[in-house]
């Protein structure tokens, strides 16, 4: 008698167990379907990214640096010179990117700022001396802006944190996935048999890339 109850509450635990992965199972393949959607449409169009190749001709403008950006103390404090300059091209004209990089020559009284963003880069070309700015935006287009978001590029941390959170609701997908084949005794040697195979082709794939 204790040993059929044991059993019973052995059978009862695994399949709260079972009901329990597949509620998690099914709420975040609903909840992820559009994030795996967009992982799984730019991978295509990351890996053939000749299909969407055109010509971009970058905008250019001049412009004039305020009195107080040219009086700045350039010679002791470029860098911070330097950001305040790029602050001032972002608040006035739309200088907008994520990775931002000062190139400075002390001599020539030149400096060169360029910003980049998932699909676009702008440039602006500072001559300190007589103030003139040369700036210059490029946008590459959706699919190229959704390709660098495919690969976190520019996009900054909220969107680091995003792909983050989606690895872990990925992950927890997966392996809700695999309890429940855990549970399928009459199928789960085909089952692993496919994973396995899975396995094998990406395996082959990937050492035949390294060799």
């Amino acid at each position: 008698m204790t040993h059929r109850n044991s059993r019973s509450a052995a059978a009862a635990r695994k399949g709260t167990s079972a009901r329990l992965a597949r509620v998690i199972h099914l709420y975040t393949s609903m909840f992820m379907l559009v994030v795996m959607l967009f992982f799984t449409i730019t991978g295509l169009t990351l890996n053939h990214r000749d299909w969407f190749e055109g010509k971009t001709q970058p905008a250019q403008r001049e412009l004039q640096l305020p009195d107080r950006l040219v009086q700045q103390n350039w010679q002791s404090e470029p860098l911070d010179a330097a950001a305040d300059v790029r602050r001032w091209l972002r608040d006035e004209h739309q200088f907008y990117g994520h990775q931002v990089g000062y190139d400075w020559d002390g001599e020539e009284q030149w400096l060169v700022v360029d910003v980049r963003r998932p699909g676009g880069m702008s440039i602006a070309e500072v001559d300190v001396h007589s103030g003139a700015v040369l700036l210059e935006h490029s946008q590459f287009g959706v699919v190229a802006a959704l390709n660098d978001l495919h690969m976190g590029r520019y996009s900054g941390p909220i969107w680091s944190l995003f792909i983050d959170l989606s690895v872990l609701m990925l992950l927890v997908f997966t392996l809700s996935g695999f309890w429940l084949v855990l549970g399928q005794r009459r199928k789960r040697a085909r089952l692993f048999m496919l994973s396995g195979g899975g396995c094998a082709l990406m395996a082959a794939f990937y050492f035949t890339v390294l060799v």
